[in-house]
């Protein structure tokens, strides 16, 4: 699985990169941020499983370049409410449409059904690693 999912990811990490300037860890800020709205760098670290010094570095790189924004949180001053901008949110889908060919290249000669029992083995396997 291991190979399967750097085989699937280091070609589009890799143009990111040199397309965009953007690193794994600042691409994973810009996709929970436009996945699922406003959160704090603790939260991102915690569902992505990422160190906190990586995703640090990320949200301070994403704020310079305009990509998120950081506004202190209302609840607990002592941290910071994370957003994806317009143009952070634009750029992670033309990303995505990266990993989306990579998705093609690799599983496209698979049938629904088999996409469907990969996909249910991947999310079952997900939740035991959440539920642990």
């Amino acid at each position: 699985m291991i190979l399967i999912g750097n085989y699937y990811s280091a070609e589009a990490f890799a143009a990111l990169a040199q397309d965009h300037g953007l690193l794994r860890d600042e691409f994973t800020i810009l996709g929970y941020l436009s996945d699922y709205g406003e959160m704090t760098a603790n939260v991102i670290c915690a569902m992505s499983g990422r160190p906190k010094n990586s995703i640090s570095r990320g949200v301070i790189k994403l704020t310079a370049n305009k990509l998120i924004t950081a506004r202190p949180s209302e609840e607990d001053r002592r941290y910071m409410v994370l957003d994806v901008t317009d143009e952070g949110r634009a750029l992670y889908m033309q990303a995505m449409k990266l990993f989306r060919e990579r998705e093609e290249e690799i599983f496209g000669f698979l049938s629904r059904r088999d996409l469907a029992k990969l996909d249910d083995l991947l999310m079952k396997i997900l939740a035991h690693w959440h539920a642990r």
